[in-house]
């Protein structure tokens, strides 16, 4: 037994002492492959240098692309109809633009590792500013579009003429911005835009009084998308109210096209502001109608009106002997402002009191002419025209 423990204490022994040799070895490996990448050099810089701004590049890539994949876990489980949906669409543009941005800020980083001249780095700064100055511009642009499209009504909503006018202008100054970082003197491009600005003003007036007006219509709001409106003698519903034209689909079908000028030059009604819709009829029953029917008819004619729903009695009256008919002044109020509904509710108002009319013996009156002819012994006859 003593003999076993003895061999095996022995071999314990070699192995370990095979692998102090081993690692002694490795470690000696390891200081051997790093003296030969300090000493062999590539365009000023050595393998050590490359291995370090590869291995600072490769961190910088994979933390954004962490943080991207927790950008996008949050956006995966936003309900596009919560309040939150318009900053999910948010996360989604920068998700968009994010992977370019991903890699120039990995080579940014990376850069002062290595010894680069100076009308490279020169270049890179330039090349890398203008990519981040166009991810800054489309993002913003982005960004508006997203607010331009939220929901009808919503206090943050940008109306879409507005949108456009502020596209361009983030895109002339993000430019500019570019056009500064590269070295131009951007200052007499300003003046000489100022200069064909005043040219293009006085050249183009009825374009800028049109984009004048449409800020006095959003502002003022005599109507917005959507609403039943008269122009004129033009009626029909606000498609799109633009920087320079706003366009109506009109009852019979067509597209009209004002321009803004001439709709706040214009007497204009709106109809989807009513509560409500006063109809005015004449009703006329025959010269043959007895007085006590006669006396009838208001009564009648006010049960009539308020057995329709969604009507309101105002008044009636014996307003006229008319040529051919006595004529009773009606007059109620419709509680809609749409027309499809009031236009129904005065039909059913109508078959109401055609089907009273009837009950009651009363007839309508229609254009008629009595005419005498005188004989030549003094006697007359009469004919009855209709």
């Amino acid at each position: 037994m003593q003999r076993e423990d003895s061999f095996y204490k022995k071999n314990d022994d070699k192995v370990r002492l095979s692998f102090i040799i081993y690692l002694r070895n490795a470690k000696g490996g390891v200081f051997a492959v790093l003296d030969f990448m300090r000493e062999k050099s590539y365009f000023g810089n050595t393998l050590e240098d490359y291995a370090l701004a590869l291995l600072v590049f490769m961190a910088v890539v994979v933390a954004v692309t962490i943080v991207q994949r927790i950008i996008i876990a949050r956006i995966n489980k936003t309900d596009p109809h919560s309040e939150k949906a318009r900053l999910a669409s948010v996360l989604r543009s920068f998700k968009k633009r994010l992977l370019p941005i991903t890699y120039i800020t990995a080579i940014y980083t990376a850069m002062p590792f290595l010894k680069i001249p100076s009308i490279v780095t020169k270049a890179v700064d330039k090349t890398i500013v203008v990519f981040i100055s166009v991810f800054v511009i489309f993002f913003i642009t982005d960004c508006i579009r997203i607010f331009s499209a939220a929901a009808k009504g919503s206090s943050s909503r940008i109306p879409p003429g507005v949108a456009s006018i502020f596209q361009v202008f983030v895109w002339i100054f993000g430019v500019l911005f570019i056009l500064a970082n590269l070295g131009y003197n951007v200052s007499t491009f300003i003046t000489g835009l100022g200069i064909g600005g005043v040219a293009i003003a006085l050249a183009s007036q009825a374009i800028l009084g049109d984009l004048f007006n449409y800020f006095v219509i959003l502002f003022d709001k005599p109507f917005k998308k959507g609403d039943v409106i008269q122009v004129d003698s033009f009626q029909g519903t606000v498609e799109y109210i633009g920087v320079k034209s706003t366009r109506i689909r009109s009852n019979s079908g067509e597209q009209l096209l004002i321009s803004n000028t001439d709709l706040t030059k214009s007497r204009l009604q709106n109809f989807k502001n009513m509560a409500r819709r006063r109809n005015l009829t004449i009703l006329g029953v025959e010269y043959g109608t007895s007085p006590d029917k006669l006396k009838l008819l208001p009564d009648l004619i006010k049960k009539t009106v308020e057995s329709v729903p969604g009507t309101e009695f105002s008044r009636v009256h014996f307003s006229e002997f008319g040529s051919s008919s006595l004529n009773f002044e009606l007059a109620y109020f419709v509680h809609s402002n749409d027309y499809v509904a009031y236009i129904n509710a005065v039909q059913s108002v109508n078959y109401a009191l055609l089907d009273a009319f009837e009950k009651n013996g009363i007839s309508f009156a229609f254009p008629s002419q009595t005419v005498y002819f005188a004989k030549g012994n003094g006697s007359s006859q009469t004919a009855k025209e209709a």
